[in-house]
Order: C-alpha cells, then structure tokens, then sequence
C-alpha cells in the first residue's frame, strides 16, 4: 500500500467531488461551483490519479458512479460537514445552552455577587449551570487557572501575562456592629473601636489586614478575640454579641438590607480603597459564551 500524503492532497478537490457525487454531470457541476467545465474536468483527472480509481463511468445519461465512490462517499460527506463544523464562525446561544460555568469566589463574594448575577444568569440561560468554587490567594496566579472560568477577588498581586483581569467596583472598608450596641449609641470613635473586641474574617494565611497595617502607622493595635476562616458564621456572631466586624462596605450594605440587627459605621480613620476584580485566563477571552457570563457580571456590577 502506498503512503498517503495529506499535504500532496488538495482538499478543494474533495468537495467538488462531493458536487460531482451528487449531480453525475460535469456541466451541472461546472454550474454549480460557478467554473468551466474543463476546469471541473481537470479536477476529476486529479481525483482519479489520487484515488487510483476512475471515481465515475460516463454513460448515456450522465455519470455513473464506481464502486470505489459509493464505498467513500458517506465517509466523504461526514467528512465535509465535518470541516465546515470546523471552520464555521463559533456561536453560542444562551437560550438553549447546557454549558456549565465555574466562577471562583470567597463567601463574601457568594454572598454578594451572587444575588446580582443569577436572576440574570438564569432569565436568559435556562438550562445552564452556574457553579461556584472557593477562592484562595493563588487561584488567579495559577498557570492556567484550571476548571475555573472566572474568579472575582480583590486581586492584591500582579498577574501573568496570560490572565486578563478587569475592574468591576471600587470598596472600602467599614465597621459593622449589632444595631442595638450599647457602646454605639453615640457613634464609632476610634477609642471606642480600639476599646472595643473584634471578630476578624481571614481569608487564606494571611491575618494582618490592611486595617490592622493602617493601624500600625497610627500606633495602634485592635483587640481581635475571635478569628474565622469565613463571613456567615461571623455575621451571626456579629448579631448576637458586642464584637465589632470590619468589613467591605459593599458586602455591609448588602447585608443591612436583609439583617435588621446590624448597623453600619464608618471606621474612624482612613484606609486605602480597593478593587474587585474579575480574572479569567487568556484562552478564554474570545469565547462567545465566556463574553456572554462577563457581560451579565460587569451588569450586575454597574447596576
């Protein structure tokens, strides 16, 4: 058996052949493929010298086809709707779409991202999935940010080349405290806040916060007497206590519509604002259903 080349192959012959397969005419081919019929009959002499095999029988009503061509000719159709697959222009429906999306984020940002996206996720793709996978500090400097699509995080490191990232708000920080704290009825002082116990939330190893580094500029240090690696368990704790949160104040305001037994107090003294960011790799940046979920999270965000 001799060596098959695919580069010795012009695969344009193929798809006259499938013309030809389906009009037994060189005229009408020649019609259909809008070329000369001697250009069509050029390309049937190539054929035949590639396949070794005369492809088609002239006869008195046209062409009849070898046996040779009925054995290929369902591997050459599948063939060609394969290519035109291929090379067809991507298109994503979200009306119709099963595809499962995986957004990386804290509980904090469950908590808060979540109710501005799934109405939306939801309204306009019916069958898709939503997943959502905790967040740590290296999730988006991992090399290929692997099974996640996007993350949403306050990004405190500068990224590879290959991660793409874009702002979605701007947050600073702010104090919550059970509503009816009897410390409070005057307002939060910074000797109250520095007097006071705090919950704290870490997120990963990291304990010293930047309210804790821009109480160290001052000369001061808060009194945390609980430490919790997430947000929900915190909050209730929050609610039935006298221990003060510090927290992002998108994240309170969301809270204090929903919690009638917590209040929100600007920390006394200044802290530097911050982002959220939304990251995803590279890869998927002209992925028609990855644009679609970006789209429907800068939304969420800018309403």
């Amino acid at each position: 058996m001799r060596e098959i080349k695919l580069s010795e192959i012009d695969l344009n012959l193929l798809y006259v052949f499938q013309v030809l397969i389906e009009e037994l005419n060189v005229t009408k081919t020649a019609q259909r493929l809008n070329v000369s019929q001697p250009a069509i009959s050029r390309s049937l002499a190539r054929l035949r010298e590639s396949f070794d095999d005369p492809l088609f029988i002239r006869t008195s009503h046209g062409l009849s086809p070898t046996a040779r061509t009925e054995a290929v000719s369902p591997y050459l159709t599948d063939m060609l709707k394969g290519l035109e697959n291929l090379i067809q222009p991507p298109q994503f429906d979200p009306a119709t779409s099963q595809r499962r999306f995986i957004l990386s984020t804290t509980d904090f940002g469950t908590l808060t991202v979540l109710p501005k996206v799934l109405d939306e996720f939801h309204k306009h793709a019916p069958n898709a999935v939503l997943e959502v996978k905790h967040w740590h500090e290296r999730t988006t400097f991992e090399s290929d940010m692997n099974h996640i699509d996007v993350a949403i995080s306050v990004v405190s490191k500068e990224s590879s080349n290959s991660i793409r990232s874009v702002t979605l708000d701007t947050d600073r920080m702010v104090c919550l405290a059970r509503a009816d704290h009897p410390e409070l009825a005057n307002g939060l002082t910074l000797e109250t806040y520095l007097q006071m116990k705090h919950a704290q939330v870490v997120l990963g190893n990291n304990e010293r916060t930047a309210v804790d580094r821009a109480l160290e500029k001052m000369g001061h240090k808060r009194d945390v007497s609980v430490v919790l690696p997430n947000f929900v368990p915190a909050l209730r704790i929050v609610s039935g206590s006298n221990l003060l949160l510090t927290v992002p104040h998108l994240f309170a305001t969301d809270l204090e519509a929903t919690t009638l037994n917590l209040s929100i107090y600007e920390l006394p003294f200044e802290t530097r604002p911050f982002d959220y960011s939304m990251v995803w790799h590279e890869r998927y940046q002209f992925d028609l259903g990855h644009q679609w979920l970006r789209g429907i999270i800068r939304d969420a965000f800018q309403k």
